[in-house]
């Protein structure tokens, strides 16, 4: 069973003297999640208390991305009592891993009180690397690899390459016979003397009928 990977970091005290004395502690202050292929949003909960002898008032958060949005359960903070700030990431059309952070305002405050962290890992199935192929005129008139690497939990196998078979020639071959995770595409346009500009659609599979694509574009400049 594939388990999904989150790591914390624990846990930090806000000294808000400048305001009134209070103090903040906070549960965590940084979170990594890794998404499942299927998921299109996850969620990371902060939770803050506040140990001083006086009211603290939370006035707003603030997301370095749209992709994060937050949702604050209380502003106001008596002594002893907790808030939780839930972020909540949206995949999109993502990839790989993305850096939110969350900046956190207490009331009549210019700067931010503790900024943070939500780590979010989205898996790329198939990559392709590079994701661009060019020729110009000055290039040598040869093939280019592209280096196509499986993430085999979820994929393992190339099902269908498709091409512009009039304009290129595109071959494959093991990267490493003992390593089954990644192919290597040798692509040469058939004229370089012609102007061209096409994707190569790399189809893959993997178990419980699992699917994805990657797509690398070419480009010859006579």
């Amino acid at each position: 069973m594939l388990m999904r990977s989150i790591h914390f970091v624990f846990p930090l005290i806000a000294c808000a003297s400048f305001l009134d004395a209070s103090t903040l502690v906070w549960d965590q202050t940084e979170v990594r999640i890794e998404m499942w292929p299927d998921e299109e949003e996850v969620r990371a909960s902060f939770k803050v208390t506040n140990e001083g002898e006086k009211v603290v008032r939370i006035a707003r958060v603030e997301s370095n991305c749209g992709c994060t949005s937050t949702i604050l359960n209380k502003k106001i903070l008596p002594p002893g009592e907790s808030a939780e700030i839930v972020a909540i990431f949206s995949k999109g059309k993502r990839q790989g891993l993305n850096r939110n952070r969350l900046q956190v305002y207490l009331d009549s405050q210019v700067d931010a009180l503790v900024t943070l962290k939500m780590n979010v890992l989205i898996p790329a199935l198939i990559e392709a690397q590079p994701q661009i192929v060019f020729w110009k005129p000055e290039s040598p008139k040869s093939s280019l690899p592209v280096r196509l690497v499986m993430d085999e939990r979820y994929i393992n196998q190339i099902l269908q390459i498709d091409y512009d078979r009039s304009r290129l020639i595109v071959t494959q071959e093991r990267d490493d016979p003992k390593n089954n995770d990644a192919i290597v595409l040798k692509v040469e346009p058939k004229d370089f003397s012609k102007l061209y500009r096409g994707t190569i659609t790399v189809y893959g599979g993997g178990p419980d009928g699992r699917k994805a694509e990657t797509r690398v574009h070419a480009f010859v400049q006579p």
